[in-house]
């Protein structure tokens, strides 16, 4: 079936480049006839350019005027078909004629002839006609001059690829009004915390560079506080050692029998707890124990009696000398030398 509609031309006398042939989806005609689908409009542009380039007359003289052997010459071509989003667009080349048509404005409508089933699937479209009998409601031709459609506009506003289809220009759209509203929800929380309203976008950069300072104020003196309290660890562990060494020492010196190899250990213990190697040590016997009182004392009073201190009253002991002779001989080397060799 063969069938006719229309959109308007420009108003202001310019030959467009594109014009728009087919509506998207389903349409009906101003006169009611209809409705039409565009199911496939990539099936329906190759089934139209396969005869090359399509016609465009006047008042559809190819379909009236030519049958009666009328004048049906063509004031354009149509060289080239896109689908868009609201349809199938044609790019026309104008002759001559068309353009002083254009020019003159003698016609304020294009009327494409599509072909299409009996339910209204358009399958085809085969040439177009300059009218000024509007049925169709297409974008008119202007509207392909400097300015784009609406979908394109859209692609380009969200940055999109001129490839991008009206399903993926909608998700970035409703994706893009989601991230929107995040964002506010957002800001209104920062902006609550911050003691501000959301609308004051100055306030509220002013309340967090302040914040900002307190944070760093807040990292600065964190920072002292843990060099300080190092420093603090450190004395105390000085003020420890030289308790431990202290108390050590004196058991050392009060005669306690510790091993010298031990010494780091019992110091390392008692910095961590004084309480338990006081005790231990405390308990430990001492070498100026056992009934002899104070070995200083005692040593006085031996070497009152015989002349000899404690470490030559020991080599006596160990070595089997009289302690008296050898007292005599302490006295008077010389004659206990003669003494001995007269004796030999």
């Amino acid at each position: 079936m063969l069938s006719t509609l229309h959109s308007l031309l420009p108003a202001d006398g310019t030959a467009p480049e594109w014009v728009h042939l087919v509506p998207a989806g389903t349409f009906t005609g101003v006169d009611g006839r209809g409705p039409f689908r565009l199911r496939d409009p990539q099936a329906v542009i190759d089934a139209s350019m396969a005869a090359g380039k399509l016609p465009i007359d006047e008042n559809h003289a190819t379909d009236l005027a030519a049958p009666q052997g009328g004048a049906s010459p063509a004031h354009g071509w149509i060289v080239g078909m896109e689908s868009r989003a609201d349809g199938l667009w044609g790019r026309v080349e104008w002759n001559p004629s068309g353009h002083a048509l254009m020019a003159a404005r003698a016609y304020r409508s294009i009327s494409p002839v599509f072909d299409h089933t009996a339910d209204g699937t358009v399958v085809r479209v085969s040439r177009a006609g300059l009218t000024n009998t509007p049925n169709l409601r297409l974008h008119t031709l202007h509207h392909q001059g400097p300015e784009m459609d609406f979908i394109a506009q859209l692609r380009q506003a969200l940055g999109l690829p001129e490839t991008a289809d009206e399903a993926a220009v909608l998700s970035t759209a409703r994706n893009g009004v989601t991230t929107a509203a995040t964002h506010a929800a957002d800001i209104a929380a920062i902006a609550t915390a911050a003691g501000v309203t959301a609308t004051d976008r100055a306030g509220l950069v002013t309340a967090l560079q302040a914040q900002h300072k307190d944070v760093v104020l807040v990292g600065t003196l964190s920072t002292e506080v843990t060099s300080l309290q190092s420093q603090l660890n450190t004395l105390t562990n000085e003020r420890a050692r030289e308790r431990a060494t202290a108390f050590l020492d004196a058991q050392v010196a009060a005669g306690k029998a510790i091993n010298a190899t031990l010494r780091e250990h019992y110091i390392t213990r008692h910095m961590a707890n004084p309480a338990d190697v006081e005790t231990e040590l405390g308990a430990m016997v001492s070498l100026n124990a056992g009934g002899l009182g104070d070995r200083a004392v005692l040593d006085v009073a031996l070497q009152a009696e015989d002349g000899l201190n404690a470490s030559e009253r020991m080599v006596c002991q160990k070595m089997g000398f009289d302690p008296k002779k050898f007292a005599e001989a302490k006295k008077d080397p010389v004659a206990a030398a003669k003494a001995k060799k007269g004796a030999a």
